[in-house]
């Protein structure tokens, strides 16, 4: 069970958290969504948080948990929309059949085959990363208030420092 659905990427009127249209053919997005999230948004989050989350979220569109609300709302419904797009663009702009890999072709546009996939993957990727990085220091920021998140798991930095002699420390005295 994947923590986005189709339809959240596909539709919301101007606040659609993907960069498509309403017209986008959910049945073309649903395959790679699960893969997509394994892919861009479990590493960020760890396993056992990204599955908590799963578990917590069902088959809903929103979260009980308002710290895991935030969450989704400020950063993971975005990532997890981009990511989703990301990997289900070159088997929407090309597909396999029976008369093998092809290009489809639109009656009102035209396919920008294989260097625009490229282009557009390429796009999306500086955008996944950034949206990861934001997430992650968002994360790490708000440890505190996810009730299943490991911190260290994902990676946060961790203050380490003995603070008990520190005002020494900064004062240059040796003890």
């Amino acid at each position: 069970m994947a923590l986005i659905q189709a339809t959240e990427i596909t539709q919301g009127g101007i606040a659609r958290s993907g960069p498509t249209d309403i017209r986008f053919d959910n049945a073309l997005l649903s395959p790679h969504i699960q893969a997509a999230e394994w892919a861009w948004v479990e590493p960020v989050l760890g396993s056992a948080f990204y599955d908590a989350l799963q578990a917590e979220k069902g088959n809903s569109t929103a979260f009980t948990t308002s710290a895991y609300q935030s969450l989704w709302t400020a950063h993971l419904k975005n990532l997890c929309a981009n990511a989703s797009i990301y990997e289900a663009v070159p088997f929407v702009a090309m597909q396999l059949g029976s008369n093998g890999l092809y290009l489809n072709q639109q009656d009102y546009g035209t396919n920008v085959g294989a260097e625009g996939v490229r282009f557009y993957q390429d796009t999306l990727r500086t955008r996944l990363n950034r949206q990861q990085e934001k997430m992650k220091s968002w994360l790490c920021t708000c440890a505190a208030n996810l009730p299943a998140f490991d911190a260290s798991a994902a990676g946060c930095p961790v203050d380490c420092e003995d603070t008990t002699h520190s005002i020494y420390n900064n004062l240059g005295l040796v003890i």
